[in-house]
């Protein structure tokens, strides 16, 4: 094992492994930029991160170790020893281990006399690789390096020089001074192409530059700090109010449900979603008709109240219909991840039906009348209300359970939740996830993480739609500073 490479890095190893931990920590976990926000153009400095593939994402140092020991010379990768252990990936809960995981002395055994088949060149140990030699760096722990690497030397100057930029960007932003904060963001990411904070932080920059939006209109002065994007927009042309969802982790899903396991934690991007269910009179301003079950002279409030009775294919053509006359586009409905996210307003509290009351209508509150002529009640007995007479969530989102249920992009496929295996494509067929429950529920039936299938062209007088919008791209800053 110990003949595999000469040892580059002792003194500096761990030290710069913990530090840099915190900037490769998302590299291959997180998404990749949406096309219209591009980065700087990434340089070759950091092949070898990138050839560590999904291993990355959780196990940086060892990484690092590997990027200067041997075995990268060798090209030789982390899954030639481990082996690929797709679900160890896959699984958030890390339930699932690698095929080959050997321990101690089976290392030796197991791993290095693949390689190594005389034993170590210099030592000629055969059983006692790792006494002298890191598991992955095959570094000498006691020894000093043999000689400065000019490959070790420019990783931990482009380390410094990223620190560098991102503390000047950071101090930038604390005077509001958008325009330097962005362009020191900007030199980090031309050192660290990957690192998510520093994207954030540029994008950041740039939206505080010139907040404006295609086909928003800015409502209030608040924004959401992390992003730079308005709290509160409106659709241009049209009566639609939405609210900025922040980025971040959750857990999605309840092990209580059969339909929702496992729970497993989902990553989600910033995008805007209704503040409340889309109402008639929105529909009919779109669509020019209304195909509500609740109107007329019994539903005075009608234009106030969700519309309903919309098929997931009527929901595409009123949000295609949408895009056409809003400028930059981009309605959909929200994948069955955001909604959750947004309903929970990012907590991973258990579902308490009991604590629903103030903030939904569901059967227990949503008769017709007082007093019922009958115990045994018909779907006709129960009406939705008008959408944000209850009690809104943490994030501001109303009526998110109960009113009517809400059409989601999503297809309906097992969890583990990816969105890259197909289940977002709206151009293929089969079930559509339905979520929140609706107005004539029982309280068990609002749970977020209740997930309900249903075919794609049925109407249902219990399911109506909340529209999503992903984030505008940035304007390009322009050459004056304007946060003075």
């Amino acid at each position: 094992m110990g003949g595999a490479g000469k040892p580059h890095l002792t003194s500096h190893l761990f030290s710069f492994g913990l530090a840099i931990l915190i900037v490769f920590a998302n590299l291959v976990a997180a998404e990749q930029p949406p096309q219209d926000e591009a980065a700087p153009a990434p340089d070759s400095g950091q092949k070898e991160f990138k050839e560590a593939g999904v291993c990355v994402r959780c196990h940086i140092v060892s990484v690092l170790e590997w990027g200067i020991s041997g075995h990268r010379q060798a090209a030789t990768t982390c899954q030639s020893c481990h082996g690929r252990s797709e679900g160890h990936v896959a699984n958030e809960r890390n339930e699932i281990k690698p095929q080959r995981l050997p321990r101690g002395a089976d290392i030796a055994g197991q791993l290095c006399l693949t390689c190594h088949q005389s034993g170590c060149p210099e030592s000629k140990q055969l059983q006692t690789c790792q006494q002298c030699h890191h598991v992955h760096a095959l570094v000498h722990p006691t020894q000093p390096r043999a000689a400065d690497s000019d490959h070790t030397n420019d990783i931990l100057q482009r380390w410094d020089g990223f620190k560098a930029h991102m503390a000047r960007g950071r101090q930038h932003v604390e005077n509001q001074q958008w325009t330097s904060a962005h362009a020191a963001f900007q030199s980090a990411l031309k050192l660290i192409p990957d690192d998510r904070r520093a994207r954030m932080q540029w994008n950041m920059c740039r939206r505080r530059i010139d907040p404006a939006m295609p086909g928003f209109r800015i409502v209030g002065d608040k924004v959401e700090s992390a992003t730079g994007l308005p709290r509160d927009v409106e659709v241009v042309g049209f009566d639609i109010k939405m609210g900025m969802v922040p980025p971040g982790e959750f857990d999605i899903g309840s092990n209580a449900l059969a339909d929702s396991q496992p729970v497993h934690t989902v990553r989600v991007e910033p995008f805007y979603l209704g503040r409340s269910e889309v109402t008639q009179a929105q529909w009919r301003a779109v669509m020019d008709t209304n195909p509500a079950g609740h109107q007329g002279e019994s539903f005075p409030e009608s234009k106030t109240l969700p519309v309903e009775r919309v098929s997931w294919d009527d929901c595409m053509q009123f949000i295609s219909r949408l895009n056409d006359r809003v400028a930059g586009g981009g309605f959909r409905l929200p994948t069955e991840a955001q909604w959750e996210y947004a309903c929970r307003s990012g907590a991973n509290q258990a579902f308490r039906p009991n604590d629903i009351g103030a903030s939904s209508w569901y059967r227990a509150n949503s008769l017709r009348n007082a007093e019922p002529e009958s115990e045994f009640l018909e779907l006709e007995a129960y009406a939705p209300r008008p959408v944000g007479t209850r009690r809104p969530n943490r994030w501001g989102f109303l009526d998110m359970q109960g009113n009517v249920g809400e059409w989601c992009s999503s297809m309906w496929r097992p969890y583990v939740y990816d969105r890259n295996d197909g289940r977002e494509s709206n151009g293929q067929a089969g079930l559509r996830v339905v979520r929140g429950g609706s107005y004539a529920d029982p309280s068990a039936g609002l749970d977020p993480a209740l997930r309900h299938a249903e075919r794609p062209n049925r109407r249902l007088r219990f399911n109506g739609l909340r529209l999503a919008r992903g984030v505008p791209p940035p304007a390009l800053p322009k050459s004056i500073d304007r946060s003075k």
